[in-house]
């Protein structure tokens, strides 16, 4: 399993959710994962919340974004980064969720970062601790 370090300028910035299906604007989406933070309501906002809790950040610079609510199960994926300086051809890092069809809230059952998949049913005892750890922060979510 590859480990990269990062380091990350923590800004505040307002968090600009994507409203079309496919959208690519390099923008800058905040907000620290916590459980002030209200619930995501579309797959979007979702895994956004999955990636910037995977990576333990504030802020990401959002790239493309991908949304699949229609299909079973349904899902969302997105180009990002961690550099709020990033140029739109650098903004390459993706991260793709799958939800429960009709949860309320949303509930991730899969999600892959670079090529590493995690879900419930993981080989990897890591792989589904990390999984139980970003289930866990969603149910915290008001």
């Amino acid at each position: 399993m590859k480990r990269l370090l990062i380091s990350i300028p923590i800004a505040s910035l307002l968090m600009m959710a994507p409203a079309a299906a496919q959208q690519s604007s390099g923008t800058a989406a905040s907000g620290a994962p916590a459980a002030s933070e209200a619930r995501p309501t579309t797959v979007e906002d979702a895994c956004l919340f999955v990636a910037r809790s995977m990576l333990m950040v504030e802020d990401l610079k959002v790239g493309v974004v991908q949304a699949f609510p229609e299909l079973d199960p349904p899902g969302a994926r997105l180009t990002y980064s961690t550099r709020m300086d990033a140029e739109p051809q650098d903004i390459t890092d993706e991260i793709e969720c799958q939800f429960e069809r009709g949860t309320e809230p949303l509930q991730v059952t899969r999600f892959c970062m670079d090529v590493t998949c995690y879900a419930a049913n993981s080989e990897e005892p890591e792989e589904r601790r990390r999984f139980e750890e970003i289930r866990a922060l969603m149910q915290r979510l008001k």
